[in-house]
């Protein structure tokens, strides 16, 4: 616990990363003055986008160790976040379902973390042709147009000023805060000057099948996949790198909606309620570090929380937990600069 009476921490980004992050540190920092700063808010935001469905995926080489901390964290709190007494307001659900492969594949690293995980029978692989191996299992999705509401008003019910701005440079906020934390998505690489992150292009499908209780995925979310939400399902799905694109593709659709089809038949009566396209920011690794930036001879100490790629929201918490430690390093380096000034 810092000795800083009230630290003031400001918080770039607005989507699920970096409002988790805010929502951890007032848990655990309660003197802390937090205040977010975002050009884009709900339903405007990448994880808006998403479907919100946990299962590692397209985090380049982030350590293995990592993403089995991160994941796991994440998914044992959103285990309790879906049986919140306000649970209905948070977008989070129970989802199982079916992940099916032409070939035989090793287990995943995550197979103990979620519930019920097991080898699909040869019965349920028959309804799926040309598919010889998969997997069902119990995970969560969070539908971030519903989730990142409910955590800004926790937020804000918790005194967080959370301000619409856009911030070109970290700088900007070194004089007037303690602590500076980069959760800003794709934007967090111009801020920290990381050439090395870019998007990763989503294009998905919104349509009403209400019939669709469970989720599908072909070849472990890189081609093929249908993903509950709330009031919708989501099928998907591109994953183009470097494509900076976020006007629909007809070419995009027409290879979702056939490949979908061809799993799953009764979709060709679903509704089409829109094509949405966002871009996941990715970088070769998950970057959860602190930095010190100098504003002139002025030091500005740093936490970076950036480059999820297609996890965001099965990183989020476990990520907004080590940032959090890291920002308490900061506060402790703080104090025994100015303990040393005496």
């Amino acid at each position: 616990m810092s000795s800083v009476v009230r630290p003031k921490i400001a918080i770039i980004g607005a989507g699920v990363v970096g409002l988790s992050t805010a929502l951890h540190l007032i848990q655990k920092v309660t003197s802390a003055v937090v205040h977010i700063f975002a050009d884009k808010f709900s339903p405007h935001t990448t994880s808006d986008v998403s479907a919100g469905f946990w299962q590692p995926y397209l985090l380049g080489d982030t350590p293995m160790e990592l993403q089995r901390k991160w994941s796991k964290d994440t998914y044992q709190h959103m285990m309790e976040v879906a049986h919140y007494p306000d649970a209905h307001e948070t977008g989070v659900q129970m989802l199982s379902g079916y992940t099916v492969f032409k070939d035989e594949v090793e287990d995943p690293f995550w197979k103990d973390t979620v519930l019920g995980f097991r080898h699909m029978t040869s019965q349920e692989l028959a309804q799926y042709s040309g598919q010889s191996h998969g997997w069902f299992f119990t995970t969560f999705g969070a539908e971030c147009r519903y989730y990142l509401p409910w955590l800004a008003k926790r937020l804000k019910a918790d005194g967080v000023k959370i301000f619409e701005r856009k911030i070109d440079s970290i700088k900007e906020l070194g004089s007037d805060y303690n602590v500076v934390v980069n959760c800003a998505g794709l934007g967090a690489g111009k801020l920290a000057g990381d050439q090395s992150v870019q998007p990763i292009r989503g294009q998905v499908i919104k349509v009403k099948a209400p019939w669709i209780k469970y989720y599908f995925n072909n070849e472990d979310l890189n081609d093929i996949y249908m993903l509950p939400v709330i009031d919708s399902l989501l099928l998907g799905g591109t994953h183009q790198v470097g494509s900076w694109d976020l006007n629909p593709s007809e070419e995009d659709r027409k290879q979702i909606w056939e490949g979908c089809c061809k799993f799953i038949p009764s979709l060709k009566n679903a509704k089409i309620e829109a094509d949405c396209v966002g871009l996941r920011p990715s970088r070769p690794s998950v970057r959860v570090e602190k930095e010190v930036l100098y504003s002139g001879s002025k030091p500005v100490m740093v936490v970076h929380n950036y480059g999820h790629g297609g996890a965001g929201v099965t990183l989020h918490w476990g990520c907004a937990k080590d940032a959090v430690s890291l920002i308490e390093e900061c506060l402790q380096e703080l104090d025994k600069s100015t303990a040393s000034k005496y």
